[in-house]
């Protein structure tokens, strides 16, 4: 079933949020606006088929296991049905998962907050990359 933009949105909101759920340090996903952001691409083509088979599953597996619509779930129920989404479209599990952790790190300052020191490259890499690492703060 054809879902409409908002719709999509919400719902994929909703989803990314338990991809990358907020915390202290920032608001996870909502950083990113990737709600919007991924409707916006399944309006353009760009793996429509997949996420609306994905966001179909979402909502129905929030209806089944928990008798609510996917948008007033709270995170460990989100959780659950990414899970189950996990089983029943991994193709979609994974897409939403790759496509959200991007959308995320690249939005700016978001290196910073997570305390990624950038891509060592250009220096010749790290020279305690065999040491346990520790969040700076």
């Amino acid at each position: 079933m054809r879902r409409n933009a908002a719709e999509q949105a919400e719902w994929l909101a909703v989803l990314a949020g338990g991809v990358i759920p907020a915390d202290e340090t920032d608001q996870g996903a909502a950083e990113a606006n990737a709600g919007p952001v991924l409707a916006e691409r399944i309006e353009r083509g760009i793996h429509a088929r997949l996420y609306e088979l994905g966001i179909e599953a979402a909502v129905t597996a929030a209806k089944e296991q928990f008798g609510q619509p996917l948008a007033r779930l709270g995170p460990e129920q989100v959780h659950a049905v990414l899970m189950a989404l996990k089983a029943s479209v991994p193709g979609f599990y994974k897409q939403l998962r790759t496509d959200v952790t991007g959308l995320y790190l690249n939005t700016p300052g978001v290196s910073e907050r997570i305390g990624f020191p950038g891509a060592s490259a250009h220096t010749g890499g790290y020279p305690d990359f065999d040491q346990p690492q520790e969040r700076s703060k």
